[in-house]
């Protein structure tokens, strides 16, 4: 699976081409432009994706989805 074009971000959140909201974990001191975090949101995809293998995972507990 591909990740998702970060079309916007903001101290508080970011926003992917296909309208998904995701909030940030910790409030950013800096907002970077879309492309500068896209570098970092492709990087953590990646990540996820190898620990699932690439299949979704939903975490019921925290009440998270990831691909």
């Amino acid at each position: 699976m591909n990740s998702k074009k970060v079309i916007r971000v903001t101290k508080t959140e970011f926003e992917l081409q296909d309208g998904t909201i995701h909030p940030h974990a910790v409030e950013l001191d800096e907002v970077s432009t879309p492309e500068e975090f896209q570098v970092y949101y492709d990087h953590w995809f990646a990540i996820f994706e190898e620990m699932t293998n690439g299949r979704q995972v939903i975490d019921t507990r925290a009440g998270l989805c990831g691909a």
